[in-house]
């Protein structure tokens, strides 16, 4: 089979890349074990079929930092990265609790930035007192394994 024989890629910030661009790298690179792309600003849930299509050895992905990523990635990883250990959704808003969840129940460890006012949770959020509203609030999830 031709293609690229690498277990490692970083083109992270790389603002021109294209989902076009990310389609090549998948298929041409499919014993990637390692993906960074973070930060680049063009990609859409299209890039992330790809990888999923292509990149069957994935154990680590970063997708921090992509404004465009939603929970239809997070459906493409579940289906096609089996092997997927560790995924960075820092930054991702659209990536809701509820598809983090899912993926988690496969066994990865997500890194993710939830708003807590999309939680709806009301009085309960702290008030900033410039301008009276919640203020949005960013932590990180990382479950616990089970043992057993």
């Amino acid at each position: 089979s031709s293609g690229i024989n690498a277990e490692y890629g970083d083109i992270s910030f790389c603002v021109n890349v294209t989902d076009y661009a990310t389609k090549f790298l998948a298929f041409s690179c499919r014993e990637l074990v390692r993906l960074n792309i973070a930060g680049c600003t063009q990609l859409t849930d299209t890039s992330v079929s790809y990888i999923s299509g292509g990149c069957h050895y994935l154990s680590h992905l970063n997708l921090s930092n992509n404004l465009n990523i939603t929970d239809k990635a997070v459906r493409f990883l579940r289906r096609g990265c089996k092997l997927l250990q560790r995924l960075n959704l820092q930054l991702c808003p659209k990536i809701t609790y509820v598809a983090i969840q899912r993926l988690e129940g496969g066994g990865c460890k997500v890194s993710h930035s939830i708003d807590i006012n999309a939680l709806k949770l009301g009085p309960m959020l702290p008030l900033s007192r410039t301008h009276k509203r919640p203020m949005s609030v960013g932590y990180s999830i990382f479950p616990i394994p089970s043992h057993g």
